[in-house]
């Protein structure tokens, strides 16, 4: 992205920010530590620009772990940069996709990765991707990153993939020993955040999503391509152009939200299961992206997304049935819609050093 469509999106973003929320910046790519001297660019136009101190913002990068140095962490510490990393696990699970162009896997660099930017930085948040090749590690995958210091773990399914009704029990008996290592770690006194119980725990407890947590893809999320482009999410960028199907506008021209009926059904709801599901209100079917990938449409949840979301309630709701049995309101900060503070990772906490 050239300084010049930098600063083009982030007018746009004060253009669209709100005064009463917290506002998200995010940097993806491909690795965005790959020009890390333009984000140092973009984090100065942003904090120099006149309407900064009128929003609350905060920032995160989403890196592959391939790139770190005291250099990048002392820049994220100044400008109180959240940082998350990517990494599917050990070796096994890492090395499985997460391949350097030659072939090579990018398991040992993500280690030491992990290593240094928890002796450096505050927090460090993990996202470990999943797929029908490496459901059956989600447990080891749990075990591996708190063994390297990781407190704050979030699970991602590869909703595209091809994924089959024998992988159900698979996914079953992996969220059973998620929730023993979970349990354990209450019971240790050193409480580990882990999206998928974590999240429905808080969901559960609040009685459903609330209107504003659900997907508003292109209302309240958007996502910036190099050429400035406008997406309604950063899932579903692909090539980036204006010739793409889930492209909104530019930032030269603003937002065109007729474009995404592209991917909705006309047909209507009378057929969507969803619709009349007991369990509804505590499942993600309301999530554009997830859904386009595996049904080809934001308003139609796949069968996978179904047969995980009804797993992790259950699951979820036998770890605050076994942990209230022994440790009565443990979930309280849960309750008020704060399930990481257990883990004492706190997003708005991270900085306070």
């Amino acid at each position: 992205m050239s300084i010049g469509t930098a600063e083009k999106v982030i007018n746009f973003v004060f253009d669209h920010a709100k005064k009463d929320v917290k506002n998200h910046v995010g940097f993806f790519g491909g690795e965005p530590l790959l020009e890390f001297d333009l984000m140092r660019q973009i984090m100065k136009v942003f904090e120099r620009h006149p309407r900064f101190s009128q929003f609350d913002m905060d920032f995160n990068i989403v890196s592959n772990g391939t790139l770190f140095s005291d250099e990048i962490a002392d820049f994220l510490l100044t400008h109180r940069i959240g940082y998350g990393l990517s990494c599917d696990g050990d070796s096994l699970a890492q090395d499985t996709f997460r391949r350097f162009r030659d072939g090579s896997g990018t398991s040992h660099i993500v280690s030491k990765t992990m290593h240094h930017a928890v002796t450096r930085l505050p927090s460090v948040l993990v996202n470990a991707v999943y797929s029908p090749k490496t459901l059956s590690l989600l447990p080891d995958t749990i075990r591996y990153f708190m063994n390297h210091g990781l407190r704050q773990i979030y699970l991602s399914a590869d909703y595209s993939a091809q994924w089959q009704p024998e992988h159900i029990p698979v996914l079953d008996a992996a969220l059973t020993q998620m929730a023993a290592i979970y349990i354990d770690a209450y019971r240790n006194g050193h409480p580990v955040y882990i999206s998928t119980l974590d999240d429905k725990i808080a969901v559960i407890l609040r009685g459903g999503y609330k209107p504003e947590e659900r997907c508003q893809m292109g209302i309240k999320e958007l996502a910036f391509t190099p050429n400035g482009y406008i997406f309604p999410c950063e899932r579903i960028i692909y090539d980036g152009n204006s010739s793409s199907a889930h492209c909104i506008g530019h930032v030269d021209t603003g937002i065109d939200l007729s474009r995404l009926s592209c991917h909705i059904r006309a047909d209507g709801d009378s057929d969507n299961p969803c619709l009349t599901c007991s369990i509804r209100q505590y499942c993600m079917n309301w999530c554009g992206c997830s859904n386009f990938h595996a049904t080809g449409y934001y308003n139609r949840a796949g069968a996978y997304l179904c047969a995980e979301e009804k797993s992790s309630i259950r699951t979820a709701l036998q770890v605050i049935e076994t942990l209230n049995s022994e440790m009565p309101n443990i979930f309280s900060a849960h309750a008020a819609g704060f399930p990481s503070l257990n883990s004492g990772l706190d997003k708005q906490g991270m900085f306070a050093q």
